[in-house]
């Protein structure tokens, strides 16, 4: 690839930081070392390494769309102030090809004592533009951040969300060769997002800018991003296509929390039923549901999990895809009648979908005696909009059904979680889509 292709070009990047464990061992790294090369001793280190990243090589070219994933602490971050130029490398090489515009933590380039107005003209100015140059966008940029009377208020008076419409609108406004977006963008409104995924767009049609895009919402960057990243413990473990990506992030994620039970020696049924492995397999669930559930010690969840058609478990799901939720349940009490259901709920824990064997038309569990064991397998094919989901699961015995009353035996209000995804051109402008019967006809006469 010639280098009037390369929109940036990373090279053996590394960064690493000195853990120190007290605040005087800082004052040591700096005097006894010394000391100790003058008197022919080998220098003492009191300090330990952390490689925040390490040997991360890639190239992007210009135009392309990058979504770099990865958990908490996997170096994502770190990797894009580097390429910003706030942070300098310790090893290894970065080159930028054109004018850079970054969105990294939120308020990150902006003086809280100026106004926004002057932020503006600074922002711009680190940017590369003239004074000239910024009085021509101005009012773009102005509009499209659209807060109003605020912009010539100091910006330590602005709230998260009007501080991100501000640092975007700049961004997005001074016609970057490469828009660096760190999930500054999930404190907007949902209307203020969907109006930055429409510029970003039309700046990567149009304008032919290259993005790198970091966040957590793993459907948007499937949506957007063609090539994904994934970093985990400051290395790339993967680069290639951005659905790829997420699948790889995801698959990394389930066999990470799989491990522990994995290890267990465990007793099969003669049968070597996979159904056991709800049962065998549920130390993570144990741990997780430790802290949020709520029980009376009669009957409780021992795993939901999420499965497609194969039987394997998924954390993400295609629009219309074909899915099992599957409940392992055991009971600990002799319980006349057990009812069961689920919630489904966006990432602002907002119910979009709820059902139970009521609403079904499906008879509880009966007669259930201490030590059985139950799988409740739900079967349906999510139409929900682009975006994270969490699963909420409910067993429980009815008290009075006329007036709903029930005694929760176990209540996960996390069970498992998921990322919805549409993929384009096909938009789901509403939460849920559903079945519709149309019939369509011509009347005439008067």
């Amino acid at each position: 690839m010639s280098s009037n292709d390369v929109a940036i070009r990373v090279n053996n990047l590394g960064k690493c930081y000195q853990i120190y464990n007290a605040p005087r061992d800082r004052l040591k790294q700096f005097v006894v070392p010394r000391l100790q090369r003058l008197a022919g001793q080998i220098p003492k280190q009191y300090f330990r390494e952390f490689w925040a990243l390490k040997d991360v090589s890639f190239e992007i070219k210009k135009g392309e769309t990058i979504g770099i994933i990865g958990r908490n602490g996997a170096g994502k971050s770190t990797l894009l102030q580097l390429i910003c130029g706030t942070l300098n490398p310790t090893g290894g090489s970065i080159l930028t090809n054109g004018r850079v515009a970054a969105l990294l933590e939120l308020g990150s380039g902006f003086n809280p004592e100026f106004t926004g107005r002057e932020n503006v003209y600074m922002n711009a100015a680190i940017m590369g533009l003239s004074i000239p140059e910024v009085d021509a966008k101005y009012e773009n940029i102005i509009a499209f951040a659209d807060i109003g009377d605020f912009i010539n208020q100091p910006v330590k008076t602005y709230s998260s969300g009007m501080l991100v419409r501000l640092a975007f609108s700049v961004a997005a406004q001074v016609d970057p060769d490469i828009l660096i977006v760190d999930e500054a963008l999930g404190v907007g409104d949902m209307f203020f997002q969907a109006k930055c995924m429409i510029k970003m767009k039309k700046l990567i049609d149009n304008e032919g800018t290259t993005l790198l895009f970091v966040s957590h919402d793993t459907g948007t960057v499937k949506s957007i991003c063609k090539r994904g990243i994934l970093l985990n413990k400051g290395f790339v473990i993967y680069d290639g296509d951005g659905s790829g990506a997420v699948e790889k992030y995801f698959g990394m994620k389930i066999e990470s929390e799989q491990n522990v039970a994995t290890n267990k020696k465990v007793i099969q049924s003669e049968d070597k039923s996979a159904l056991d492995d709800c049962f065998n397999y549920s130390a993570d669930f144990e741990k997780k549901a430790a802290f949020q559930r709520v029980q009376n010690g009669k009957a409780s969840f021992k795993s939901v999990v999420l499965l497609d058609e194969n039987e394997k478990v998924i954390e993400s799901v295609e629009y219309g895809q074909k899915v099992k939720l599957r409940m392992a349940v055991v009971v600990h009490e002799d319980i006349h009648l057990l009812g069961y259901g689920y919630h489904i709920r966006d990432k602002n824990g907002v119910d979009v979908i709820y059902s139970d064997c009521f609403i079904e038309g499906q008879s509880c569990l009966e007669n259930l005696k201490a030590g059985d064991r139950y799988i409740i397998d739900w079967c349906f094919n999510p139409r929900l909009r682009n975006g994270n989901y969490s699963i909420a699961s409910v067993i429980s015995i009815p008290i009075s059904m006329e007036i709903g009353q029930v005694d929760f035996c176990d209540f996960v209000p996390i069970s498992c979680q998921f990322v919805m995804n549409i993929r384009q051109p096909f938009r789901l402008h509403g939460l849920v889509n559903w079945d519709n019967e149309i019939v369509c006809r011509k009347v005439t006469g008067d």
